[in-house]
């Protein structure tokens, strides 16, 4: 599965998605990186203000973020 991420609220999504692929619960999710459930919830709300303006500055620069899984082979055609 992989993510092209053009928002605040896709990047959360994404987050959202691969966790329950990975078949992790927020609170399991939490603990591997050492945040409360309550900044997982946060993150996967795609609401944060730090995900907003990220998000805007990569829109602002005319990008979006692709999230691929570790090991996966990308080609980008530009055009």
């Amino acid at each position: 599965m992989w993510f092209r991420i053009s928002t605040g609220k896709g990047l959360g999504e994404a987050i959202a998605q691969s966790r329950r692929a990975a078949g992790l619960s927020q609170e399991e999710l939490a603990q591997q990186i050492r945040v409360d459930r309550t900044t997982v919830v946060r993150f996967e709300s795609g609401r944060l203000q730090t995900f907003e303006r990220l998000m805007n500055a990569f829109a602002m620069l005319g990008y979006d973020l692709v999230a691929v899984p570790r090991g996966s082979r990308v080609t980008v055609d530009e055009r």
